[in-house]
């Protein structure tokens, strides 16, 4: 008996059908977006940034110390896309990766071959509607030893 799409989603995830289904169709495009605001970064162009934002766009920053947390917040578009180019492509040079954070597209910044923030990205209606900055996050204790 053959197989559909839906069972084998259901056998290889966790939850409903429809929300494996709905990850695996959208998965491409968070990936596509999230490559095209790495690239945009690259080429320090505010406009394609901002393009690529939701008008009610959230970035969270998180200092990632335990003992002194520190959250800030932005929102919209512009002032989002100005601390996102600031934060990716200061001095000294980082390298920005896209890789995968809390299981979806999202972007790594590296100095010296050390992960120093994950970027995780969130999306509605296929434009970036939140990015939560994590710097010097636990977890990237075991990436930086790999």
């Amino acid at each position: 008996m053959g197989m559909t799409l839906v069972s084998k989603t259901q056998q290889t995830t966790t939850g409903s059908p429809v929300i494996a289904v709905w990850k695996w169709l959208v998965g491409p495009l968070h990936h596509r977006v999230v490559h095209a605001l790495r690239q945009a970064a690259e080429r320090h162009d505010p406009v394609g940034v901002a393009k690529l934002l939701d008008p009610d766009v959230a970035v969270v920053v998180d200092s990632g110390d335990i003992e002194h947390p520190t959250i800030r917040v932005v929102r919209g578009r512009y002032d989002a896309a100005v601390l996102l180019l600031h934060g990716l492509t200061s001095r000294p040079p980082f390298d920005l990766a896209v890789r995968s954070i809390n299981g979806q597209a999202g972007l790594t910044l590296s100095h010296g071959g050390r992960v120093t923030a994950a970027l995780n990205i969130d999306f509605t209606a296929g434009a970036i509607s939140g990015i939560w900055v994590r710097l010097q996050p636990e977890m990237m204790r075991n990436w930086n030893t790999l």
